[in-house]
């Protein structure tokens, strides 16, 4: 079916993942981190975290150990820590901070009024660029935020740059069946939503258009099959990157599914330079 005029002029103004993934990536969560909504009643609702409870408290879990017990001088990296949600649910769970540095970077723009860790420094900057020094940092951790760093083969290098020597790294990453889902009938229904309100009026269309660019990243995701399938796409992905498997686990909750990798940098400078391109997954002869 034809789309409208309608349809075709509102999702023309949201940026196509394909075409600048960093600039969509920043403008979509930039709107989606500062993003009220109301309930009937009128009160304000702050958006929820994007990925799933379980998952953050999985990777709280296991990286508190190793977060615990890092001395002072030690620098930690959350890489895609948002509104920094994982350092509020360290302390509230453990009911105190880490000794060690911690400093959370995402792209998009958040307010610091917004940012739930008010005494953690946080920084704006893509991962393909990170503004750090060479061998800065003694662990990064990334929940759900990793694999959306495209071209990954770029941001796997600037992790590699600035972690040292030894470095731990946990990583959950989004499993494919996030995206096994009727994505084009969903784009759709929004559609409808979107011409409902035009009809009738109504111009609040934030939440349709935080609909739409998720469907359509979604969209992106499956159509160039960029999420990883196997154990050993993750593991040819890091391990030319630099860095030593030390396990890899498919976790879920009852509506998802992730990766569960945990790295090493590789003490030997003897890794492989990755070139960007259109996959991370074409095997090499």
């Amino acid at each position: 079916m034809a789309l409208s005029e309608l349809e075709l002029g509102w999702k023309s103004s949201i940026p196509h993942p394909g075409y600048n993934p960093d600039g969509e990536s920043r403008a979509f969560y930039s709107l989606y981190y500062n993003y009220h909504g109301r309930n009937r009643k009128n009160n304000i609702l702050e958006n929820r975290e994007d990925s799933p409870d379980e998952s953050r408290r999985s990777l709280l879990r296991r990286v508190y150990p190793f977060i615990s017990s890092l001395p002072k001088e030690s620098f930690v990296l959350d890489l895609g820590a948002g509104r920094q949600i994982f350092e509020k649910e360290y302390e509230d769970k453990y009911g105190n901070k880490p000794i060690c540095h911690i400093i959370t970077v995402d792209i998009a723009d958040i307010p610091k009024d917004r940012l739930l860790a008010k005494d953690c420094p946080h920084v704006q900057a893509t991962g393909q660029s990170l503004p750090f020094r060479d061998e800065q940092f003694d662990a990064v951790i990334s929940n759900m935020a990793f694999d959306f760093m495209l071209p990954l083969p770029q941001a796997t290098t600037e992790l590699y740059r600035i972690t040292k020597g030894n470095a731990s790294i946990f990583l959950n990453l989004h499993h494919p069946s996030l995206v096994n889902y009727d994505i084009d009938r969903e784009l759709s229904k929004v559609a409808r939503k979107m011409r409902h309100k035009h009809q009738n009026r109504k111009t609040n269309n934030e939440k349709l258009r935080l609909k739409t660019a998720v469907f359509l990243h979604h969209k992106h995701l499956r159509d160039n099959r960029l999420l990883f399938e196997t154990d050993d796409q993750i593991v040819r992905c890091f391990s030319d990157g630099g860095f030593d498997i030390k396990s890899i686990e498919i976790k879920s909750d009852s509506n998802d599914k992730w990766w569960e990798v945990d790295l090493a940098k590789k003490t030997m400078a003897n890794k492989k330079h990755l070139e960007p391109s259109g996959t991370i997954f074409t095997r090499q002869p």
